[in-house]
């Protein structure tokens, strides 16, 4: 087992990586969206995951799926990785016909005791620039846990989701959604596609829809509510609760001071994934 010291010190560590935005994914993405024949010249807000992609080799993949932990991602002893959230900050759009670099850095590391056992949350920072300057500047929250088997029991307290909102959009989640969402970002985490896995090994009743798509089908319902002179800046979100395929599902919002709060109502009516978002006109 790495002690602790030994984690700390892949705090600092970064990569970069480049990428030229075609407009395939844009296009690949607007038909699972169902936008048919949109003229789209920037990438959507959310839809950068769809670039600049890690591509482990095969034989480096781990048992859940993801690449093993090598190269830049720190060796953390637990076994299951969860995606928990992050913050995006957009400062111009990624245009189609760019060639942009992305440099990742790791900015934190936390070992923590849990209701459920150990925890490490791990935080990396992400840059998306073009010669002169920053397009977008994201952080990505990821949290490290036991196995089903490790872990202590826990009670699951389920929050209703609110009944008053503004704005709504419904999504009926499928595994061929998952799975399309899965080939365009290139995320092999068998959660999302591999139900025995899902359920013997990471506890879960079905497969699991994507955190990030999630917060792209907010991302989306906030580009149908801004007007052309509006823009966001700044959108930060928490995933409270999984959200499982099968049934409709609501991205809902409601209007704040400084933008809008929104969030994902599950099947059940629970209030998954949460976040805020800054607008300025």
């Amino acid at each position: 087992m790495k002690s602790s010291s030994d984690i700390k010190s892949w705090i600092g560590k970064s990569i970069q990586n480049e990428d030229y935005i075609s407009d395939f994914p844009i296009r690949a993405m607007a038909s699972v969206f169902d936008y048919d024949g949109e003229d789209i010249g920037e990438v959507p807000y959310g839809w950068h995951w769809l670039y600049f992609l890690n591509l482990p080799l095969q034989k480096n993949l781990g048992p859940d799926g993801h690449e093993k932990r090598i190269g830049f991602m720190p060796p953390i002893d637990l076994p299951i990785r969860m995606y928990a959230g992050g913050e995006i900050n957009y400062f111009k759009p990624l245009l189609i016909g760019e060639k942009l670099k992305k440099t990742s850095s790791i900015i934190s590391i936390e070992n923590k005791k849990g209701s459920t056992g150990n925890l490490t949350f791990l935080k990396i920072k992400h840059e998306i620039t073009n010669k002169k300057e920053v397009l977008i500047n994201e952080i990505q929250n990821l949290v490290y846990r036991e196995d089903r088997k490790s872990q202590k029991a826990k009670s699951t307290i389920n929050i209703k989701a609110p009944n008053n909102f503004h704005y709504e959009k419904s999504w009926r989640t499928s595994p061929e959604m998952l799975f399309r969402y899965s080939a365009l970002t290139h995320n092999t985490h068998k959660i999302h596609y591999d139900f025995p896995y899902a359920k013997d090994v990471e506890g879960y009743p079905q497969i699991v829809v994507h955190g990030p798509l999630m917060a792209t089908f907010l991302l989306d319902l906030i580009k149908n509510i801004i007007t052309n002179k509006q823009k966001l800046i700044k959108f930060t979100f928490k995933l409270k609760s999984p959200v499982f395929v099968g049934g409709t599902i609501f991205a809902q919002a409601i209007k704040t001071k400084n933008g809008l709060d929104l969030w994902i109502k599950d099947q059940n009516g629970y209030q998954s994934l949460t976040a805020e978002a800054e607008i300025i006109d």
